[in-house]
């Protein structure tokens, strides 16, 4: 014990010392989202993707963030530890050498425009050159191991290996082309001979694609991208272009759909399409619209042709509203076509925060089932996960002082081929900040009926932050109830989960979580772990 807490002072002298001889930038939390703290600073071209951003307190400085995107002013980070409120200062170090390089190198810029365009006074109003921006290099290699062990059969024993690369490269060597990518290699140690004759099984490219800046407004990209503007379609493998001309963005595809059973590519799921997509101003907000026409092959016959329509605003300050929709407007059924349109996918999100302690959130969702090519969800997980995806939900989250917060959720779907409506009700409190124990703690419970279950479940986490950040403990236990109608069979479960997690340098940290689940007469074993590397 003493030798671990030896470790940890030795890091955290490190962490201290790296800070010194360095420019502090003063930035501040901006906004915050479920998956990001978003910093904003004056200027973010000297931080880096992987970076660590501090928060002082009582004159010492202690890391709490790390960067995972930027762009020119602001930094989406990921926390450490506890929450922080938005409005506070975060602060950035950055050599001194970095500050004197980025205004020489500004100034070298202001005399190669001034070169090229003339002075103000002589602007003959010819469109500029594209300049050229610093190159970005970063990226991310993960390596995970999950286990599985089980009392029931020896069969259900077993162990997964997953290794994922990701690596971007902004304007190399400052041209106009750019790189990116996200390609992951999962397999089971048992099946490495099968892995060996079949590779797609395991191999799984999400992102390989080339990006050429023809201007500063119109790009060209090659490869498997998922286009922002198309995200329901998914990843593209082909060809994109995109311009954009008074606050309109054309752009247009040609190329193939993933395979749907390996994800890998199949050229014969040709598809093509054009968009077209503006950003107006509307109330107190900006307002973006997407039309787009796109048309689907499967072995050079036509598969889908339809309409995509998405919508996102503020109408109010306190309003925002999201819409997206399908329509198809081709069937080919029993040798006869039909170009009626009919409305195939649909989602309407809602979310209004008249005061700082009440938000509501409401939806409708009747969109087709999420295919999971990869995944750590249980079956049981993954049919309560559908359940409550679907159809109308209502959310309203309360903060009614501080570091408490409550959540109480509901949902309602009835399709044509339901015998009973689905309905599910949940409740939840999270204590942020437990007076002495320094510990957050959440409560949650779970109401689920179903056309074939009906279902309680009941869970508690407890999280601490160790050592400023340097381990993040979390303590769980969730018992899940469900009765199955179509067989009149129950299923009692308790599950038990310990997670920790390490920051051991400034771009590598591990992790190691557990989770045991127990039934009356057999029991389950997870046992998870992680190391990432930024580079």
């Amino acid at each position: 014990m003493k030798k671990i807490l030896a470790c940890f002072f030795l890091i955290t002298i490190t962490i201290s010392g790296q800070n010194a001889g360095k420019v502090k930038l003063v930035g501040k939390v901006d906004y915050i989202s479920a998956q990001y703290y978003y910093i904003n600073f004056t200027n973010t071209e000297r931080i880096n993707i992987g970076d660590t951003l501090f928060i002082k307190y009582r004159k010492k400085y202690y890391p709490k963030l790390i960067v995972e995107k930027k762009s020119s002013r602001t930094c989406a980070t990921k926390l450490l530890g506890k929450k922080i409120k938005k409005g506070r200062r975060v602060y950035a170090f950055v050599d001194k050498l970095n500050v004197t390089r980025e205004k020489t190198q500004q100034t070298k810029k202001l005399k190669v425009l001034t070169a090229e365009n003339g002075s103000p006074k002589m602007n003959t109003g010819k469109a500029k050159k594209f300049v050229k921006v610093n190159p970005e290099y970063y990226g991310k290699y993960s390596l995970s191991g999950y286990s599985n062990f089980s009392n029931v059969i020896a069969q259900s024993d077993y162990h997964h290996w997953r290794h994922s690369l990701s690596f971007y490269a902004n304007n190399i060597k400052g041209s106009k082309l750019s790189f990116s990518s996200y390609i992951m290699f999962r397999y089971r140690s048992d099946k490495w001979s099968y892995v060996h004759r079949h590779l797609g099984s395991a191999l799984k490219i999400y992102d390989f694609s080339v990006r050429y800046d023809i201007n500063k407004t119109t790009k060209l990209s090659f490869g498997r991208k998922i286009n922002r503007k198309l995200s329901n379609i998914g990843a593209i493998d082909g060809l994109q272009m995109e311009t954009e001309y008074k606050g309109f963005f054309i752009g247009g595809i040609l190329g193939s759909r993933p395979n749907i059973q390996d994800y890998g590519y199949n050229f014969k799921l040709l598809e093509m399409g054009v968009y077209i997509s503006s950003e107006d101003s509307l109330g107190y907000g900006k307002m973006t619209n997407t039309l787009s026409v796109v048309q689907q092959m499967n072995d050079n016959t036509t598969d889908r042709r339809f309409f995509y329509f998405q919508h996102s605003s503020h109408i109010l300050k306190s309003l925002h509203l999201f819409f997206s929709s399908e329509i198809d407007f081709f069937k080919h059924y029993h040798n006869t076509t039909s170009h009626d349109p009919y409305l195939t996918n649909i989602f309407v999100s809602l979310r209004y925060s008249p005061t700082r302690w009440i938000s509501f959130n409401t939806s409708y969702d009747a969109r087709k089932n999420v295919i999971y090519y990869e995944t750590y969800k249980s079956h049981l997980d993954r049919l309560l996960q559908n359940a409550m995806r679907q159809g109308f939900r209502l959310r309203v989250n309360l903060k009614p002082v501080k570091f408490i917060f409550a959540s109480v959720y509901a949902g309602y779907r009835f399709r044509k081929d339901d015998k009973v409506p689905t309905k599910n009700l949940g409740l939840s409190l999270t204590h942020s900040r437990i007076p002495f124990l320094h510990l957050s703690a959440n409560l949650s419970y779970i109401n689920l009926k179903t056309n074939y279950l009906n279902g309680e479940i009941f869970g508690l986490r407890l999280s601490k932050d160790l050592f400023d950040g340097l381990l993040y403990a979390t303590l769980g236990f969730r018992n899940l109830n469900y009765e199955f109608t179509s067989f009149q069979q129950s299923l009692n479960r308790n599950t038990a989960l310990l997670d920790l997690s390490f920051r051991l340098t400034r771009k590598l940290s591990f992790s190691i979580s557990y989770e045991g689940t127990f039934e009356e007469k057999s029991s389950y074993s997870n046992l998870f772990f992680n190391i990432t590397q930024r580079f």
